[in-house]
């Protein structure tokens, strides 16, 4: 059932953000202006260095633009503390997924609640619930990162997002290296976080399965942004 109306609207904006690297000569992105809100799917799309995941870096609050902006619902994330912001706001799924390989995976969806105070009996409850929701057998909630296929373990990387609550999520390249089924799955579990979660979704990508469901595609050449 779709549930937006339920949830405030929450925003993310770049504001003529640009962005090198401190010993770099290359301005990796110019100039950047976007507005991104709740309940829709953005992908960011581009040729190999073109800086889209210099782009995610910076909305995921792990890197500082050289210059200008980022506000979360009208807020700069500099001010706010990065820390708080990705506890709080951004929750974002890597490329590599980077499970906790010592913990199962239905540990890995409860860790983030556990550390938020959480009791044990229901964080399990939780785990469960995002696991299902993202098509993960339960048998697989006993298993290991490395006993999992690459597909199931983005699918594990995605409810351990969801278990954070957090109002918005950025993946990098999340259907890499995963076969057009999975891909599929992959994407429709965005576009469910989006429409039916309500939450500010925003994946880079070069794939087609994405983008053919987002409410807006962006690209970056060459550092500049610019909208399809």
């Amino acid at each position: 059932m779709n549930n937006n109306t339920e949830l405030p609207r929450r925003t993310l904006e770049m504001k003529g953000v640009s962005f090198k690297y401190p010993r770099g000569r290359r301005m990796i992105l110019k100039d950047v202006s976007a507005f991104f809100e709740s309940g829709r799917l953005y992908t960011v799309e581009g040729e190999s260095g073109a800086g889209k995941s210099t782009l995610l870096t910076l909305l995921a609050g792990l890197a500082v633009p050289t210059s200008g902006e980022i506000l979360a619902d009208g807020k700069s994330i500099s001010e706010m503390g990065m820390t708080r912001y990705r506890r709080e706001i951004a929750a974002t799924v890597a490329q590599a997924n980077l499970l906790f390989e010592g913990r199962t995976v239905l540990e890995n969806v409860m860790f983030p609640m556990l550390l938020k105070g959480v009791s044990p009996s229901e964080a399990e409850t939780k785990a469960k619930e995002y696991l299902g929701q993202v098509k993960l057998d339960e048998e697989l909630c006993g298993h290991y990162p490395k006993e999992c296929s690459g597909g199931e373990q983005k699918r594990a990387a995605f409810a351990r997002a969801m278990a954070l609550d957090n109002p918005v999520i950025l993946a990098d390249e999340p259907t890499a290296n995963l076969d057009r089924a999975t891909a599929r799955t992959v994407a429709s579990i965005l576009g469910d976080l989006a429409k039916d979660r309500g939450r500010l979704v925003i994946a880079v990508t070069h794939e087609a399965e994405i983008p053919e469901i987002a409410d807006e595609r962006l690209f970056l050449r060459a550092g500049v942004l610019e909208r399809e």
